[in-house]
């Protein structure tokens, strides 16, 4: 009788294990693709000092605009916390449209080739922020459907584990996107 709850016990305590390193499996999926997602923005933060210095020397007047986008490109790097980066970014990608919507107004910097390059560069930089934010969201809900899942949730929530936030986008950057694309 004791080597069958010494059994169990075992068989429990593997059990348990198992579960603890699957979710920490998935954890590490989710901060892997966090940081992937991060790299990108990364790349767009450093391509923006230099759209910027192109449209200021074809858009005197436009200098509240390049004032924000310097700021928020500014918080975006210094931001630790995961709302406010996504909060930051979903701003900054408002501004950049603006950017694009100005130069509508402007054919001189519309046909700058430098303006063009950088402007391609962008939308690729932007096409790979989306598949980044499509896989964290993945592996995100994947996690978070698996620490919900009875019996996991019990020890999820012994263990304290949480829920990590999906990325949303707001309409303004998904109305940014779909303008780089027509105007590739």
């Amino acid at each position: 009788m004791i080597y069958l709850y010494f059994s169990l016990i075992i068989i429990l305590i593997i059990i348990l294990f198992i579960i603890i390193n699957k979710i920490t499996i998935k954890k590490n999926n989710i901060e892997n693709a966090y940081s992937s997602m991060d790299i990108m923005l990364k790349k767009r933060y450093d391509l923006i000092p230099n759209l910027v210095k192109i449209v200021k020397a074809h858009v005197k007047h436009e200098q509240d605009t390049f004032k924000t986008i310097t700021e928020l490109r500014e918080k975006g790097l210094k931001s630790k916390n995961d709302e406010d980066k996504f909060n930051i970014n979903n701003d900054l990608n408002n501004e950049i449209n603006s950017i694009f919507v100005l130069s509508e107004n402007y054919p001189e910097l519309k046909s700058n080739i430098n303006f063009i390059q950088l402007q391609t560069i962008l939308n690729d930089i932007e096409d790979q922020i989306s598949a980044a934010r499509r896989t964290y969201n993945a592996h995100v809900t994947d996690y978070n459907i698996f620490i919900k899942i009875i019996p996991i949730n019990i020890i999820s929530f012994i263990l304290r584990y949480q829920k990590y936030p999906l990325y949303k986008a707001k309409e303004e950057e998904k109305e940014l996107n779909n303008w780089m694309k027509e105007n590739e």
